[in-house]
């Protein structure tokens, strides 16, 4: 429903409620409230400013095509885009068009009805199901500083009688009676898209409305709360550094000692396979050894009954000798000779031919008995050889496996000598990234508070950059109404309660605006 006021009046109520602010300077000190009335596409239709200053001389810039005195009949003199006048008045208000249309952000709204795209006018009892879309993008017409500072809250109404199932992911819905209010918020320097969907009857809706205020949240954080327990963690990361560095030392030293130890296991274990391949060739030879004793000992019993008989056929020829001699000595035997002979001098010769041929008996039976013995000696040589020839082919075998598993030791230790050198690496680079923590995290705690609120810059006026002098800027921003009916209505005009604020006033003053 289309309703018809004078804005004029509506501010002349509202300004018997309002305090003083401050003292103007040149320029002017002042507030600027920025009314956009939006087409239901989200387009510009027109954009009002509402200046308010302390009273006496002000001095204020700004295009605008149109000038209104909202609060006395006093004349504004107007030179190009400087607005002039000396008022009697504790608080004045202008109002004023603006030549240019632009906005902070480019808006687009679009609606479908049963996915096909309708124009919002087009939508007033319409039925089916309503999706609405919302984009929101900064303009990059208008001064940077109003998209980057300024934080956006957008609230759509439905009417729960002619609206259900309704979704809007990532919004704030509140319920108020029969009306469901949808609202997002769009933080400082961000855009937004937004979805919403409802199924709906004879629909109906309020005036989207978009109001973009500058943030000022008082917001006290103890960052040091924070930085405690960060610094003793990164106090922990440098001892963890430490200790990995030390760490590493001794696998070092130990990957060196392994190396070593390594060298000398192959030289034992290369010493011990040559004493091995010895241990063959001492057992071959040994085994050559015995046979050939063996083969030795067969013919003692040959040549010692060849040297018996020939010690028998002396003695028989000496005794024969001596028995025709005539001497009368008894016959002379091996066992008898030496002591019968010994009494008769001049048979010296006939003892030592007897002596040579008994001592060359008896020496070649001490002989073979000797090569008997050597022949069983040369057997337990030959057993004792051979055990050591299976024992040092067992020494050798265990040595290349002390090696082998010692060689494996050596890979294993290098490997955890290379893991160690990545971890020390690792443990470096988490302690020089933290080394610094507690000034990054109080540059963080800015980050997201400048995320929130913006940044610091000092307020600007959105009318014109000669305003210099602007202690703040609001702007209250409504698309069209979507209304069956089209019966115009005057509504009786009321002074507002007196509890109501500033903001409060002013709001309600444009939303009677947008219903003229």
């Amino acid at each position: 429903m289309k309703k018809s006021m004078s804005i004029a009046l509506i501010i002349i109520l509202l300004i018997t409620f309002i305090s003083p602010v401050s003292t103007a300077d040149t320029p002017s000190r002042k507030e600027e409230v920025i009314y956009g009335l939006l087409n239901p596409d989200g387009s510009v239709n027109n954009i009002y400013v509402v200046n308010i200053f302390d009273g006496g001389a002000v001095t204020d810039y700004g295009h605008y095509s149109e000038i209104r005195n909202l609060t006395s009949s006093e004349k504004i003199d107007i030179n190009g885009d400087e607005i002039t006048i000396n008022t009697n008045a504790d608080k004045f208000y202008y109002q004023g068009t603006l030549k240019n249309r632009e906005l902070p952000w480019n808006i687009e709204i679009k609606y479908f009805l049963n996915n096909k795209e309708v124009p919002g006018k087009d939508l007033a009892g319409k039925s089916g199901k309503l999706d609405i879309h919302i984009s929101v993008k900064q303009n990059n017409k208008v001064n940077s500083f109003f998209f980057n500072n300024f934080a956006l809250q957008i609230s759509i109404s439905f009417d729960s009688n002619l609206c259900s199932n309704i979704k809007a992911d990532g919004a704030t819905i509140a319920l108020a009676g029969n009306t469901k209010q949808i609202t997002y918020t769009v933080l400082p320097g961000k855009g937004t898209d937004i979805a919403i969907s409802a199924d709906v009857h004879d629909f109906e809706m309020e005036p989207i409305s978009i109001n973009a205020i500058r943030l000022a949240l008082d917001i006290d954080i103890d960052v040091n709360e924070f930085t405690k327990e960060l610094s003793a963690l990164a106090n922990a990361i440098r001892e963890l550094d430490d200790g990995a560095s030390e760490l590493f030392d001794g696998i070092s030293q130990l990957s060196s000692g392994m190396e070593k130890y390594i060298n000398g296991l192959k030289t034992f274990k290369d010493g011990l396979e040559q004493l091995s391949g010895g241990a063959d060739t001492l057992y071959e030879g040994a085994l050559a050894f015995k046979s050939g004793l063996t083969e030795l000992t067969k013919q003692n019993d040959v040549i010692l009954n060849g040297a018996l008989a020939i010690q028998k056929a002396t003695f028989d020829s000496v005794n024969a000798q001596l028995g025709s001699m005539g001497l009368g000595l008894p016959i002379l035997t091996p066992e008898n000779y030496s002591r019968i002979l010994s009494a008769n001098l001049h048979l010296a010769a006939v003892k030592e031919q007897l002596d040579g041929i008994v001592q060359f008996t008896q020496g070649l039976k001490g002989y073979l008995n000797g090569v008997s013995q050597l022949d069983r000696g040369a057997l337990g040589l030959l057993d004792g050889i051979s055990e050591f020839r299976y024992s040092s082919s067992l020494i050798a075998a265990s040595a290349n496996e002390l090696y082998n598993a010692g060689a494996d030791l050596n890979e294993a230790v290098k490997k955890v000598q290379n893991g160690l050198a990545s971890y020390k690496a690792g443990t470096s680079e988490l302690r020089n990234a933290t080394s610094g923590m507690d000034i990054e995290i109080y540059k963080k705690v800015d980050e997201i508070l400048a995320g929130i609120s913006g940044n610091y810059d000092k307020t600007v006026s959105f009318v014109s950059d000669k305003n210099t002098n602007v202690s703040a800027v609001q702007f209250v921003l409504k698309t069209d109404a979507i209304d069956i009916s089209e019966v115009e209505e005057t509504v009786e005009v009321e002074a507002e309660p007196v509890k109501l604020s500033f903001w409060q006033r002013l709001l309600e003053l444009f939303r009677m605006l947008i219903k003229r």
